[in-house]
């Protein structure tokens, strides 16, 4: 340990919030729009679990080791103007913190976020979580979405996932992560992120996902179903 942290490292999905904000965001802005109901009823389709659409992006991820869920949710944004989305994030954002709250994480938050300590660093979409930072006060780091003259593409700029220390260090600065740190996460591949932390909190959904963290010294904040 390196003594008290001065800075806490927060993940979005399933650690500060319960919902995929990749996901929840574009089923979000499809709901709202209205004007594209065949890709509403594609995102809600794959995203919603147990349904047959779900199980085959399922499996096939499951194959190939790749994300496929996201981007083809991003895929479906092609075309979308970026304030639009932008819009569509400020809504949902509220509404991520008015029911969706992760509460044990947020009681160990609420010092860190009133002193202006947190940096939130998601894979999820910029949109959605500057939104989230800009509600809380915090700083960030996540994915940048690929757009021309105002409208998305449908493809990542800049996707994070496996990139959050090197992405903090791009946007902060190399001593961001020399100074005490506590990261807070249930996401397999912040692996190298905890291993750089004085402290660490594991948020666990299920039991089972123990064995992801095995050999890693962390505290572990359990979530009852």
């Amino acid at each position: 340990m390196r003594g008290e942290p001065e800075l806490y490292v927060v993940d979005v999905c399933g650690t500060l919030v319960f919902d995929d904000t990749t996901l929840g965001l574009v089923r979000h802005h499809f709901a709202r729009d209205g004007t594209r109901p065949l890709r509403a009823w594609l995102v809600n389709a794959v995203a919603t679990p147990r349904r047959l659409p779900w199980w085959g992006v399922a499996v096939a991820e499951k194959l190939t080791g790749q994300q496929l869920l996201k981007h083809f949710a991003v895929r479906l944004l092609a075309g979308e103007r970026s304030e639009a989305l932008e819009q569509s994030a400020q809504e949902y954002a509220k509404r991520l913190l008015a029911e969706r709250r992760i509460i044990p994480v947020w009681e160990m938050l609420e010092a860190p976020f009133a002193t202006g300590r947190v940096v939130l660093a998601s894979a999820s979409l910029e949109p959605v979580v500057a939104a989230l930072a800009s509600l809380t006060g915090a700083r960030y780091v996540a994915s940048r979405l690929e757009q021309r003259d105002g409208r998305l593409t449908g493809s990542y700029a800049t996707d994070l996932t496996g990139r959050k220390p090197q992405a903090l260090v791009e946007k902060y600065g190399e001593t961001l992560l020399e100074n005490p740190v506590s990261v807070m996460t249930d996401n397999a591949s912040d692996r190298a992120l905890v291993e750089r932390a004085s402290v660490a909190y594991i948020v666990l959904h299920r039991a089972a996902h123990r064995k992801r963290w095995h050999g890693v010294g962390a505290n572990v904040i359990e979530i009852q179903p």
